[in-house]
């Protein structure tokens, strides 16, 4: 084999790994606080969060948020307000597909209300 060929043999193979190794990775990913578990992302939305890092890095956020806020909740009829605010949430997520922008942006107005809806819930408390 030529220099030549070694060398793009050599790239051949090592970007063969990497894209193994990405794979992997992303495969293995674990859910973490997320919503979903990556490996059984469902919607179009999901799998675009499942590859992204800063995606699912707000989607732990959220999570984290509304697991806090449910066990703050006073009574079943705020858990059941939260849970319907969440799934319209959610919806909302859906809807943006592959929008990497659309679907930060939900985030960060769900994010925005559940620390909202918290702050409260920890001053009534407070009381």
């Amino acid at each position: 084999m030529s220099d030549t060929g070694t060398l793009k043999f050599a790239a051949a193979v090592s970007a063969g790994s990497l894209l193994a190794l990405a794979f992997f990775a992303s495969a293995v990913r674990p859910a973490a606080a997320q919503d979903f578990d990556c490996r059984r992302a469902q919607t179009t939305s999901e799998r675009t969060i499942c590859r992204s890092d800063r995606l699912a890095g707000l989607d732990e956020r959220m999570s984290s948020l509304y697991s806090e806020l449910k066990a703050a909740s006073g009574n079943r009829y705020e858990r059941n307000d939260l849970r319907d605010y969440q799934r319209r949430f959610l919806d909302a997520r859906d809807s943006c597909g592959r929008d990497t922008e659309c679907i930060r942006g939900a985030y960060l107005d769900q994010i925005s209300v559940l620390e909202s809806r918290l702050e409260r819930a920890y001053r009534r408390t407070e009381r």
